[in-house]
């Protein structure tokens, strides 16, 4: 329900698969008695919210959230071309501040339109994650949905949540950090702390943006749709916001851009990982405790979440 709520393809195979009753040694090794409580007390607080109109959409909310982003585009954009004395100026530097900060925004808005929790309307969404994701990021939507809800499926447990597979560039568990062999590695993850911001989370943007993330799009054939997408927006970039500069400042202004969009939101990311336990790999939680406890909190589930978590 959580995962595919709207989906009704998701529905009919669920309906398809066979089910069975856990053999009671199964329940018992993984630790699932006396859990029923939890599971009718979840269903019952889920059914009370929903009933208060939690999770339905709101068209005004989708257009301002829409609207904010295209229009922050466009005043960092003209703050940075219209500069007197060009980048020598605050006004552009201004200019560039703004355009980092919202394209981590984009990050956000994108990151509700892959779980389908926008419009209610699941093709939609996935148009909008296309768009603000592969325009306001350079990245692609269907890397991300392939990602993301493996993490959302087992949520910091180690071998299986892709989120907590980020060496080489930074550990966020001291479990992930003990892969570390190479002196220099270890070296470089002592100081992550200081690095994390400045130059980790650029590199991750990079890699993503220019191997990763491209790969993905060829090999699943998306270049009609997320591939027009990351053209828009290196057109955009720099046929319009560095207009009149030359190769050499274009590519800084948008090395800076990035910088300040990764960190903006690579930071706050990293928040619902570096401070919380991980399970192992043969480790089997009960999944509303591992969701409340593990995973990141998304902003339509975070009343909910943080009130289960507060029982638990």
């Amino acid at each position: 329900m959580e995962f595919h709520g709207r989906s009704k393809k998701a529905k009919l195979v669920l309906k398809g698969l066979e089910s069975r009753t856990a053999p009671a040694e199964v329940v018992k090794e993984r630790g699932f008695n006396g859990k029923e409580a939890l599971t009718k007390d979840f269903a019952a607080m889920r059914a009370e919210l929903e009933a208060e109109g939690f999770f339905e959409p709101s068209p005004m909310h989708v257009a301002y959230r829409v609207l904010e982003v295209v229009l922050m585009h466009a005043v960092g954009a003209y703050l940075l071309v219209s500069a007197p004395g060009g980048l020598s100026s605050m006004q552009a530097w201004a200019g560039i501040l703004m355009l980092g900060i919202v394209s981590g925004r984009c990050g956000w808005l994108m990151h509700e339109g892959g779980h389908y929790s926008l419009t209610g309307k699941i093709n939609f969404d996935r148009c909008l994650q296309i768009a603000i994701y592969g325009v306001g990021c350079g990245m692609s939507a269907a890397w991300w949905r392939n990602q993301h809800n493996k993490h959302h499926a087992t949520p910091q447990k180690l071998k299986h949540d892709v989120d907590l597979d980020t060496l080489p560039l930074v550990a966020f568990n001291e479990k992930i950090a003990q892969k570390a062999k190479h002196p220099l590695l270890k070296a470089w993850l002592r100081n992550q702390a200081l690095l994390f911001t400045p130059v980790s989370c650029l590199l991750v943007a990079l890699g993503w943006q220019y191997y990763l993330h491209p790969r993905h799009i060829v090999r699943t054939k998306r270049m009609h749709t997320e591939g027009a997408a990351l053209l828009m927006r290196h057109l955009l970039f720099f046929g319009g916001a560095c207009h009149g500069l030359s190769w050499v400042a274009s590519v800084g202004v948008f090395m800076a851009y990035n910088a300040v969009a990764s960190a903006y939101i690579f930071s706050q990311f990293a928040m619902s990982h570096t401070h919380l336990p991980v399970s192992e790999a043969d480790e089997y939680l009960h999944w509303v405790r591992v969701t409340a406890a593990f995973v990141c909190i998304v902003p339509l589930a975070q009343y909910t979440l943080l009130s289960i978590r507060t029982t638990l």
